[in-house]
């Protein structure tokens, strides 16, 4: 596993300092307002090194271990929900970057583009046609975090034509233009996961990539790039989800300290209930942590090993994140409810960490009907789910 403290918890990335964390939390309010991250942040973070954690260091990332990416997400996520859940998904996109170019076009652009922020989607939405020198590209791909802040785009096509289907990765410029504004919500609202919408979008050719649906990356001895999609992308959020919870739980027990219920005679904290809550909260939380560190273990052995995880391990896995983010949904809704009308005021932050722990459940890796899913493929039916 990664590196830890004395505790025993995952360390994050050394290059993530507590002065940016401090930034990221002032900056927080306002990035919500707007809707959109706050882009002298991500760039910000894009020349620590911090939007490559999961590029192999051969092509011009950091090459981190998963662990200290969740922990990365953990700490972002605790200063501010959306800048944790944006700095997430554009490692993530800057991964299927790496995973699907050649090499020599991945390690050519971060020579030229170490800070690059990379924003995009791997949900095939878009359409791709060959012409000379290239691709054409048309479609509009939903929930695409960070669009507002990155300096490029990774989207995933159809090659038109093909059966059984091929898909086609690419990279362009980042373009404001092509931004349609549909991101109005509740939760996590600083994230910008806006559309982007493209028509007859030309893409040379050293900039896109066609793999088999649903195949692997090309071959890399990174452990990371040998586990299926559905490995590589559910234990990330488990952070931001994770992140929250532990929020929440801090600003409860600031809370407590400090209020009087109405007619009762002493603080909050002195309350048979607020400790019920507490004690859950941090149970929820720890347990959801405990099974995601123990189940990445075991997936990372095997791939480091160079073997095949089997379909038991990954429900495993999966059923772990899943759970672990539901986990946090409760325990922070148990907060909110013990703190009693103070958390639906605007003033206090729990209202708000209930609405973004909730909408981390929205990703369809994460959701809660993954945990019936991986219950029917330990009882030995099949997933009814290709990302299994």
């Amino acid at each position: 596993m990664a590196s830890s403290d004395s505790g025993g918890r995952w360390l994050g990335p050394p290059e993530l300092v507590d002065e940016m964390l401090a930034r990221v939390r002032a900056c927080g309010e306002r990035s919500d307002a707007q809707r959109i991250p706050d882009r002298d942040i991500m760039a910000d973070l894009g020349r620590l090194g911090l939007m490559r954690l999961l590029v192999p260091e051969e092509l011009g990332g950091l090459g981190r271990h998963p662990a200290e990416f969740i922990e990365f997400t953990h700490r972002l996520s605790y200063a501010h929900p959306s800048t944790g859940w944006v700095a997430m998904t554009c490692n993530e996109e800057a991964e299927i970057f790496a995973a699907h170019l050649e090499g020599e076009t991945v390690s050519r652009f971060y020579a030229t583009h170490p800070d690059a922020v990379i924003a995009g989607s791997g949900v095939p939405r878009g359409l791709v046609r060959p012409v000379e020198g290239g691709w054409m590209a048309s479609g509009r791909w939903t929930f695409v975090s960070g669009c507002t802040a990155a300096d490029w785009w990774v989207v995933a096509n159809v090659v038109e034509g093909t059966q059984p289907k091929d898909l086609c990765h690419i990279l362009i410029p980042a373009d404001p233009g092509l931004i349609e504004d549909t991101w109005h919500t509740v939760g996590l609202r600083g994230t910008g996961s806006n559309d982007v919408v493209l028509s007859e979008h030309f893409v040379p050719a050293h900039y896109a990539a066609v793999v088999a649906n649903h195949s692997l990356p090309k071959p890399n001895e990174h452990p990371f790039y040998r586990l299926p999609s559905g490995l590589r992308f559910p234990f990330p959020k488990t952070g931001v989800a994770s992140g929250i919870a532990r929020r929440a739980i801090d600003e409860f027990a600031a809370l407590a300290d400090t209020k009087t219920p109405l007619f009762a005679r002493s603080e909050l904290a002195s309350r048979p209930d607020a400790h019920a809550a507490m004690a859950r909260a941090e149970a929820l939380l720890g347990a959801g942590q405990a099974f995601v560190a123990d189940q990445l273990d075991e997936i990372w052995s095997t791939a480091a090993a160079h073997g095949e995880v089997t379909p038991a391990q990954h429900a495993r896995a999966r059923l772990a994140c899943s759970w672990s983010v539901q986990n946090c949904i409760e325990a922070v809704e148990t907060l909110v409810t013990a703190a009693g009308s103070t958390a639906n005021f605007t003033a206090s932050p729990l209202g708000g960490l209930l609405n973004d722990v909730r909408a981390v459940a929205g990703h369809f890796m994460v959701g809660s009907y993954q945990i019936d899913t991986a219950g029917r493929v330990l009882l030995g039916q099949d997933a009814g789910d290709r990302n299994f």
